[in-house]
């Protein structure tokens, strides 16, 4: 399937406290090798997808609306650190607590976006999506999004490695507190990789 012409991936995200982006910035920048595709600093920031999915450009302001319905009402909420991840895909992630809160929010951007997106049921293969098994697929052709409901993963991109290339021994990070309190909530546009570069709207909760 050709990429649908006219549409954007959005990507809804919570952005943490400038302290912990920093910090992220600083950890990840220590990761540089020539096996790493791309690192936190400059235009990459910390972020953390809550809700991604491919829309018609004429939608848009649409999904801003529904975003908004979603955040009636939010309160601030806890995101606890847990660890970190490589994935089968190659990115290594920095890990969060699946908790009520953040869940919760999850689903309520799906139930109030996830219809607006475009090819319902048949999805374009996004290049964020490989590797990608059933489960996925199902994900993905339900919501938009492969990684919805329980294969959803709170967590902050550190960087990405090269094919074949992650390390053998698991980086070693220093001891530094980056869980944080949800102020702010942003809405942007997304590359073919899931990765944000301009912000649509921002919300304050």
């Amino acid at each position: 399937m050709n990429k649908p012409l006219n549409s954007t991936i959005i990507n809804v995200c919570i952005i943490p406290s400038d302290s912990v982006g920093k910090s992220y910035v600083d950890i990840s920048q220590t990761l540089k090798s020539p096996n790493t595709i791309f690192l936190l600093g400059g235009d990459k920031f910390a972020h953390m997808t809550v809700f991604m999915a491919r829309f018609a450009d004429s939608d848009i302001d649409k999904v801003i609306g529904a975003v908004g319905l979603s955040l009636s009402g939010a309160s601030r909420f806890n995101c606890r650190h847990t660890g970190y991840l490589i994935t089968e895909g190659r990115y290594l992630e920095s890990s969060y607590r699946k908790s009520p809160n953040l869940m919760s929010l999850h689903e309520s951007l799906i139930e109030n976006i996830c219809h607006l997106r475009i090819n319902p049921g048949n999805p374009y293969e996004e290049g964020y999506f490989a590797p990608y098994n059933s489960r996925q697929q199902q994900n993905a052709a339900e919501t938009g999004y492969d990684l919805a409901y329980d294969l959803y993963r709170p967590h902050i991109t550190l960087t990405r490695y090269t094919d074949s290339n992650t390390p053998e021994y698991f980086p070693a990070f220093p001891e530094v507190n980056l869980s944080f309190d949800v102020s702010k909530i942003c809405v942007y546009k997304a590359d073919d990789n899931g990765a944000v570069y301009e912000l649509i709207k921002t919300f304050e909760i």
